[in-house]
């Protein structure tokens, strides 16, 4: 019989990719805690990774730009939020999109922006050479159908010398090989001989789409588009056990120390993960740090966004501003520095104190603040919320009071934008100058600031 006139049904790509998209929507509030603690084989891969992005990240060029692609919660990417000026944050699930932006108010992370995005629907919005380090997290090399086409566009993107981190599921890992009679300690495991990933979340398994690859194979996809500094899986030991054999702190310690021995064991080649660290050639870039107007400058080079700069008299409210720019109030972006304090009730902060956490909130020339919205936003206390004062607002963000712009600040201080400004084309912001203005859009203010957007404002009286 010709089997072309019957053919079998078989999952396709699209509908793997469908189910793992469901799957992050069921995980994405519970992912961190049930894939870290309630999987320890699982768990303990997820601290090699920031192991290996805390060994490799001061081989970057320079530490002004990074990317984190298949970014989850934000796991990854808060950690080169420490090394990096600027975090570029991408996955394809809005809920795991949802939780990180969350995840980044509640630790005061304002130089990362996490943005839904697959990598598979085209160019990422990333000019070349910018980027120092691009990191894939959690296996995300694995959920590109084309790998070949993947590597070229981080080639693309990284500067010479840059650093790529790439993860995979390995195909033959020796948990696959034994016929275990428990349920090992892996919140996924590859399904042999298929394009396709087994994930279980709580009482429900879903399988994804997803390719695994031998050592080999990575090796010679890698060839020719970057050099290999190190390729090694895990965690060989602490995949075969159970959970319930981690309760106890000896077997977790042997197998973790077994595991990091064996990362490196080629013949064995054991771990269900492989992580590849490879280089860009090209000449070293240099390292640079710049701060308050000059960063502000440095940002609009870099990201190519047009000096649209209005010269005027310095102006003392916003009202004066809108006069002479002959702008809408609407369309006019109010910086307003927000400090939580973080000490005790019954002994307010001194001017000298520097402790208060800050936020940066903008909102429309023509409203309000409002400082309870704002509080439920950023999961503080609303009476432990004021006004930054002058010592923290130029101590803390190399600013002047009254010329803060919304964008250019360090990293510490996230940036919240109303969604009123958000829906608009265009705004008028500051610079950092009382004697400047910079008319730029909304999409362009995204890329330098990384704000969020909620409803924070409210109706002048």
């Amino acid at each position: 019989m010709d089997k072309s006139q019957n053919p079998q049904p078989q999952n396709t790509w699209q509908e793997g990719k469908e189910r793992h998209l469901a799957l992050s929507a069921a995980a994405a509030d519970k992912y961190d805690e049930l894939y870290e603690h309630a999987n320890f084989a699982t768990g303990s891969y997820m601290k090699y990774e920031l192991d290996v992005i805390s060994k490799f990240v001061v081989h970057a060029p320079d530490h002004s730009l990074a990317v984190d692609l298949g970014c989850g919660t934000g796991r990854d990417s808060f950690l080169l939020a420490t090394k990096f000026d600027q975090v570029y944050a991408y996955d394809f699930s809005p809920e795991m999109v949802r939780v990180a932006v969350k995840n980044a108010l509640q630790k005061r992370v304002g130089n990362v922006l996490f943005t839904e995005r697959d990598v598979e629907d085209g160019p990422l919005p990333i000019k070349d050479e910018t980027i120092a380090l691009v990191n894939t997290a959690f296996g995300m090399g694995s959920f590109v159908q084309s790998p070949e086409k993947f590597f070229r566009e981080v080639r693309r993107i990284l500067l010479p010398r840059g650093i790529a981190i790439f993860s995979f599921y390995n195909s033959a890992p020796i948990v696959n090989k034994l016929a275990l009679q428990w349920r090992p300690a892996l919140a996924a495991r590859i399904i042999p001989e298929t394009d396709e990933l087994q994930v279980d979340f709580e009482e429900r398994s879903f399988r994804i789409a997803a390719k695994a690859y031998s050592l080999k194979e990575i090796e010679q996809k890698l060839k020719g588009n970057f050099h290999l500094l190190e390729i090694t899986t895990f965690p060989t030991l602490s995949s075969l056990f159970p959970q319930s054999l981690f309760v106890h702190e000896q077997a977790r310690q042997l197998c973790s120390n077994v595991d990091l021995a064996l990362a490196g064991n080629h013949d064995l080649s054991g771990g269900p993960y492989i992580v590849a660290v490879c280089r860009k050639g090209g000449g070293a870039a240099k390292e640079h740090e710049t701060l308050g107007y000059e960063r502000v400058l440095e940002l609009l080079r870099l990201h190519d966004i047009p000096l649209d700069i209005r010269e005027h008299a310095p102006a003392r409210t916003m009202e004066e501003v809108g006069h002479i720019l002959q702008a809408p109030k609407n369309c006019m972006v109010k910086s307003i520095l927000v400090a939580a304090d973080t000490g005790s009730e019954e002994q307010p902060p001194s001017p000298d104190d520097l402790s208060a956490e800050l936020f940066l909130a903008g909102v429309p020339a023509d409203r309000n603040l409002h400082l309870g919205k704002l509080a439920t936003v950023i999961q503080r206390n609303r009476n432990r919320l004021r006004f930054a004062n002058q010592t923290e607002v130029e101590k803390l963000t190399g600013f002047s009071v009254g010329s803060i712009p919304p964008f250019g600040l360090p990293k510490r201080i996230p940036v919240i934008l109303d969604q009123r400004l958000a829906s608009l084309q265009q705004v008028w912001c500051g610079t950092g100058k009382a004697t400047e203005s910079l008319r730029i859009s909304v999409e362009d203010l995204r890329k330098i600031s990384m704000f969020s957007v909620f409803d924070i404002s409210k109706p002048r009286k």
